[in-house]
């Protein structure tokens, strides 16, 4: 069964030090190597330091750090950027200090955010994969990738993207009616894919979508991919199914 999603956050103060699953061989962490840690001060940024009514809050970092691979027989490699500032947090006795924060905006290759079972088509497990990828970047494109790997899911399970009118006429439908129509094959799965139909609508409409909302997305979308291709009980009343309505055309009713 797949494991359970994780939020992964784009921030961290001082310096970074969380571990991310490695996308290569699916078992190590991506973890941050210190001494590639570079933060730097854009020369536009230092210049403000001249003005009489500046604060340290002012300022704006860019920065670059590598992770490796926690599996030396794996090894992989990523490269993680993005921007910086200063920020105020209150310490002991109420008193306050300035310290720096943190937002990744690059990060390849992306770290796994939900695990993707071994049966799942190229298709729908790139598309997927591009979703882990623009988290990083922007997370309202990254559920739009979400949704569109829901629908080449619903490819792959043979649910139509048109339908009929009555005059004959061919029409592309909607994401929610091809939902409507798994659901009346597998009704526990596709009910569970219309909140996901919603994240990924605010994304394809240029809404902004929340790190909660896209993570709780992603949680459904893994344990359904999970019960779809590794539920043995699922493959097992199917097979009994197929062979039953095999037998019944050989042996009649018994």
């Amino acid at each position: 069964m797949a494991s359970p999603v994780n939020a992964v956050s784009r921030y961290f103060s001082d310096r970074p030090d969380a571990e991310y699953a490695c996308p290569t061989c699916k078992k190590g962490l991506l973890t941050p190597r210190q001494e590639t840690f570079t933060k730097i001060e854009p020369s536009y940024s230092e210049a403000e330091h001249h003005r009489e009514d500046w604060e340290p809050d002012w300022i704006r970092y860019r920065f670059t750090f590598t992770c490796v691979c926690s599996r030396k027989e794996c090894g992989e490699t990523a490269y993680v950027s993005g921007s910086g500032s200063v920020d105020r947090r209150y310490v002991e006795d109420d008193e306050s200090e300035w310290y720096d924060y943190f937002r990744i905006r690059a990060f390849y290759p992306a770290p796994v955010l939900c695990s993707i079972p071994d049966k799942v088509s190229e298709k729908v497990a790139s598309l997927l994969e591009n979703s882990f990828s623009l988290y990083w970047v922007d997370v309202s494109a990254a559920a739009n990738a979400l949704r569109a790997s829901l629908e080449n899911l619903l490819d792959e399970l043979q649910i139509p993207r048109t339908e009929k009118k009555a005059k004959g006429t061919t029409f592309r439908i909607s994401l929610h009616r091809r939902l409507e129509l798994w659901s009346k094959k597998q009704e526990e799965y596709a009910e569970l894919c219309f909140a996901l139909k919603e994240v990924g609508n605010l994304g394809s409409h240029g809404e902004s979508v929340h790190d909660k909302h896209y993570f709780a997305a992603l949680e459904i979308y893994g344990h359904v991919l999970a019960q779809l291709y590794e539920n043995d009980a699922e493959r097992m009343k199917e097979l009994a199914k197929k062979i039953r309505s095999e037998l019944k055309g050989l042996l009649g009713p018994l």
